[in-house]
């Protein structure tokens, strides 16, 4: 599976293929991409044709943010 590399407008690098989603707050559809640490993010252009981190743009980003697990020990 052939992974193209693409560097996005903030100036990072990120790896993507045919994988596509759409997003369940706002309905754009977006391609997968994996970041150098391994992380997988939506990745949309933005007006000037640039690619951005859809969560760069998305008006419900914030609800799909993983929340940091507090430890009681």
């Amino acid at each position: 599976e052939m992974m193209e590399l693409i560097t996005l407008e903030g100036g990072a690098a990120v790896f993507f293929n045919d994988a596509k989603g759409k997003c369940k707050s706002c309905g754009t559809d977006f391609l997968w991409a994996i970041t150098e640490n391994k992380k997988w993010i939506p990745v949309v252009k933005d007006e000037n044709g640039k690619h951005v981190s859809h969560f760069a743009n998305c008006p419900g980003a914030g609800e799909h943010r993983r929340r940091k697990v507090e430890h009681c020990f």
